[in-house]
């Protein structure tokens, strides 16, 4: 039953991507690089996000009290956007990037990084 729902909602949205697709135009930059590139920085992204979540559990331990796994679950938050942040940065784009997303180490860098710092100390010591 839910495999039939999954097929019919799959289909309608295929359908519903192809009729909405039809009406715009086509950009001559959306090559198979553009799309192998942009495969590969999100497989890279997937990746960081599966060491952010090992790290989490080997920083804390298994048998911890609540509030050192709450603040490991912020420190988590923090790496996956600031993981985030760095795929848009890698991604290939059609559009130019704002000027405070290109310029790496600036304060949203600095600010994920005392952030993670701060995160991951206080887990440790309680």
């Amino acid at each position: 039953m839910w495999l039939a729902l999954t097929a019919l909602a799959a289909g309608i949205g295929w359908f519903l991507l192809r009729r909405w697709r039809r009406g715009l135009p086509v950009d001559e930059r959306l090559t198979l690089r553009y799309w192998r590139d942009s495969a590969i920085v999100l497989g890279a992204y997937l990746l960081l996000v599966l060491a952010g979540a090992g790290v989490t559990r080997v920083m804390v331990g298994f048998n911890r009290s609540g509030w050192a796994d709450l603040l490991m679950v912020a420190f988590f938050a923090v790496w996956v956007l600031y993981g985030a942040v760095w795929l848009l940065r890698f991604l290939p784009s059609s559009r130019p990037r704002p000027a405070w997303l290109v310029r790496s180490r600036g304060w949203l860098d600095g600010l994920a990084l005392v952030l993670l710092a701060a995160l991951a100390t206080g887990a440790r010591m309680l």
